[in-house]
């Protein structure tokens, strides 16, 4: 076959893409000798475009069979039209955040083979700066607080001013300043974490949280990685999942958003027994399946190339 790499070889600002991304391409062409190969960089910076930021596609460019990897943030963006994707067939997506569809009504509806995946960290120097932070999880020595640092936006506005009112919240936006190795070791301070939705309904503050061992406090995930995060396992439930997977609530009342996540907290942040069994299966969680080796392996585990021949 005539396969196209199409992927921004730089990584989009994400070291830890361009380290999968570049790692998949040449352990390919490695093992794979008796297919014609190219790497192709994108035309456009478009996230959601073939060739996009965040994916990583192969074409069979004699019949323009395609599979896509994505860690975009609104992974449903690749069945929209008037994107670029209608030049090509999709046989298998891999990934994808922000997908509020099963594989199987994916299947049904758009025909395509697809794979939830996993995530890594997105700030350069996280790993280390985790390795470098994490401690034993010790409930009794930390901050009686959940703390959220990062950025402030949508929906996340009305419930940043709900929560800060509320003794044992404490919600950060950027202006304070905490970056890298700083922003580390003020989130380990605390003996919860608080994560809002994101763009892609999942944050980088619950892999974050993971990587630390505090447990995260934030809304029921909809979407879901390849190995599935299991509320008040990997994290502590504070409220409904967003029925869009993604940061709006637009279906539901936020006060009420809010005073789930508060009635969440007030059950788990005196149950040490809880928090500690959270913090042990979300570091093992981290461990095992968000470093970017594991996720290399994972995707030639999914990988069918086979499709892109029939």
């Amino acid at each position: 076959m005539n396969l196209t790499f199409y992927y921004d070889a730089n990584g989009a600002g994400n070291p830890y893409f361009k380290y999968i991304y570049n790692s998949i391409f040449e352990r390919f062409v490695r093992e794979n000798p008796q297919h014609s190969i190219s790497q192709r960089q994108p035309d456009s910076m478009y996230q959601s475009s073939p060739g996009g930021m965040s994916n990583f596609q192969i074409t069979n460019s004699d019949n323009n069979k395609t599979i896509l990897m994505s860690f975009w943030d609104r992974g449903m963006d690749a069945f929209e039209k008037g994107l670029g994707w209608r030049e090509y067939e999709i046989v298998q997506y891999i990934g994808g955040l922000g997908i509020p569809l099963s594989d199987k009504e994916i299947k049904d509806t758009y025909n395509i083979d697809h794979c939830s995946f996993q995530y890594p960290l997105g700030v350069p120097n996280s790993y280390d700066y985790i390795e470098q932070t994490r401690t034993a999880y010790e409930p009794d020595q930390k901050i009686n607080k959940a703390i959220f640092v990062g950025a402030i936006y949508g929906t996340r506005t009305p419930l940043q001013e709900i929560l800060n009112k509320h003794p044992m919240f404490e919600v950060l936006d950027n202006s304070h300043g905490y970056t890298g190795l700083d922003y580390f070791q003020k989130i380990n301070q605390y003996r919860v974490s608080l994560s809002f939705n994101g763009n892609g309904e999942f944050c980088l503050r619950d892999l974050e949280s993971m990587g630390l061992g505090i447990p995260c406090l934030r809304s029921e995930l909809l979407s879901q990685f390849h190995n599935p995060l299991i509320p008040n396992e990997h994290y502590i439930r504070a409220t409904d999942p967003c029925s869009r997977a993604w940061f709006t609530y637009s279906t539901m009342d936020i006060k009420d958003v809010a005073d789930q996540y508060i009635d969440s907290l007030e059950k788990y942040m005196n149950n040490y027994e809880e928090l500690i069994k959270i913090s042990q299966k979300s570091s093992q969680y981290f461990d095992m399946y968000c470093r970017p080796d594991y996720i290399i392996n994972l995707f030639f585990n999914l990988v069918n190339i086979n499709a892109l021949e029939i």
